[in-house]
């Protein structure tokens, strides 16, 4: 089902140019058949020429799903290959239309969905030469709505299941350049608002609910090439053949809103943000991923919270990168962090701290993290993957590990940190099977007895205990140049003796 999709987006993805010979409808239709047939799609159709435009109906999209035994059937409305008089080609749809989709196995239509196509002043224009064409396209909306869908030989009424999703205005350009037995396309999209619409009840229960969600300025750009020969049973089969993916998708505002009932009360969420990115690169060599967001809060309410959950974020980012590929020498990777500005609402500070006492100041959480690291295996090679689980083997090994902007600011107290070490994959003795690091972190640390002070005042620690935390503190930092501050050099030397600010403690 998720190749089924995934090449259902590549394939709707792939309609969208500049002209620079002459193309014939003919020769669109066959690239978009032959585009298809590559992903293991079997493709029929029925074509008419219409003077100089071609007519393609009755078309039906099959992709089999070996694993389960089965088909997914895809039945399109019909397209208008029309010749534009200028050497491009427009393609056109009805303004209202039916995708049917139906889901077989072992001979038995087990499930099948229905969708509502709605359009409104979409234009796509086909320009080039076979094998090097753009699609141009713009529009004011798409509409897709659920009306029918059947599973296990029921119906799910309209009333029971309502799904619907509207995109728009749309505007962009997608290059596909066929050279050397791979195909490339170059993307740029401007989709305007994202809209998903969901509302479901079951009528032999009081369960029921909706879902709500919306994007906007929503937008993308990216580079995928593909191999025009693909093992569609191995996703990961386009990478190791010379495929590559490098996208990026982006939005200025998003809110989603849902409820539901499980016959014990309604249960309700609400989250919104001020916009938010997400990035991925993927090739036989290596991985970036990476998703941020920005002025996010969330709302939660329900039976089985005590009390109505609300906060806020200010940032949030995640961002790996690592190699895939197995190499010789060290590769860089990295990894990094960011919770910024969190803050609860007093009514969940007053859980705890009734009076106060802590600081509610907005928490931020950070690190990055830059490695050096040599993969043994490639981490596509699923085999490969499987038998290092069976046998315990390390897919690779760390060379050197660089900290930085390291920060925990929260209640009231702050710990800011930097560091660096090297390991010696040589000798897995001395840290019981760990390589040997060698390096120094450097931290500083305030506000920390201001907190210890404030947790007593709370009735959260005990005086005894919050003596040995002083005494721990101590032993491992050395005071700073200002109030309740403090500093810490933890260094691991090459005889693998850990030393707290010269001092060495094991």
């Amino acid at each position: 089902m998720n190749r089924y999709v995934t090449a259902s987006a590549l394939a709707i993805v792939a309609m969208a140019g500049q002209a620079w010979a002459d193309v014939t409808p003919q020769q669109v239709w066959d690239d978009f058949d032959a585009y298809m047939g590559n992903f293991g799609y079997e493709v029929t159709a029925t074509e008419m020429m219409e003077g100089s435009d071609l007519v393609v109906s009755d078309l039906t999209m099959v992709i089999t799903i070996p694993e389960e035994d089965g088909t997914v059937h895809v039945a399109m409305p019909d397209i208008t290959f029309a010749d534009a008089g200028d050497g491009s080609v427009n393609i056109s749809y009805p303004d209202v239309g039916e995708i049917a989709i139906s889901f077989v196995e072992r001979d038995e239509t087990v499930g099948e969905a229905i969708v509502q196509m709605m359009q409104s002043n979409v234009a796509l224009n086909v320009s080039g030469a076979p094998g090097d064409l753009t699609y141009t396209y713009s529009g004011d909306n798409i509409a897709l709505e659920l009306i029918k869908f059947m599973a296990e030989g029921e119906e799910i009424t309209r009333d029971m299941l309502s799904v619907s999703m509207n995109i728009g205005p749309l505007s962009g350009t997608s290059h596909i350049l066929t050279v050397g037995g791979m195909r490339s396309i170059d993307q740029d999209m401007s989709m305007g608002t994202l809209a998903l619409d969901m509302i479901f009840d079951d009528p032999e229960s009081d369960e029921g609910g909706m879902f709500n969600m919306q994007l906007t300025g929503l937008s993308s750009i990216g580079k995928t090439v593909l191999p025009e020969e693909l093992d569609y049973e191995d996703p990961t089969s386009m990478f190791k053949n010379g495929g590559s993916v490098d996208a990026v998708l982006k939005h200025t505002g998003g809110a989603t809103q849902f409820t539901f009932d499980e016959g014990d009360g309604p249960t309700a969420g609400q989250f919104t943000s001020t916009g938010g990115e997400f990035a991925v690169a993927v090739s036989e060599e290596a991985l970036t991923y990476a998703i941020s967001g920005t002025g996010q809060t969330v709302a939660l309410s329900g039976p089985e919270l005590p009390l109505p959950v609300n906060a806020e974020l200010g940032e949030f980012g995640f961002a790996l990168e690592m190699p895939l590929a197995p190499s010789e020498t060290p590769q860089d990777a990295s990894l990094s962090v960011v919770i910024g500005n969190f803050a609860m609402a007093d009514m969940l500070w007053n859980i705890f701290d009734p009076a106060e006492v802590l600081s509610r100041a907005p928490a931020t959480v950070a690190f990055n993290l830059d490695a050096q690291v040599t993969p043994f295996i490639s981490l596509l090679d699923t085999k490969a993957m499987e038998d290092l689980g069976r046998t315990g083997g390390m897919p690779g090994e760390l060379n050197s590990l660089t900290l930085s902007d390291f920060v925990i600011d929260m209640v009231g107290a702050a710990v800011l940190g930097s560091g660096s070490f090297t390991f010696d994959n040589s000798d897995l003795e001395t840290f019981d099977g760990l390589p040997r690091p060698n390096g120094q972190l450097d931290l500083q640390v305030s506000g920390a007895n201001g907190v210890i002070d404030n947790l007593i005042a709370m009735g959260l620690l005990p005086e005894q205990d919050a003596m040995g935390f002083r005494m721990m503190m101590s032993m491992f930092t050395v005071p700073g140049e200002e109030p309740d501050t403090m500093t810490s050099t933890i260094e691991i030397n090459e005889e693998g003796h850990i030393l707290a600010n010269g001092q060495r403690i094991q």
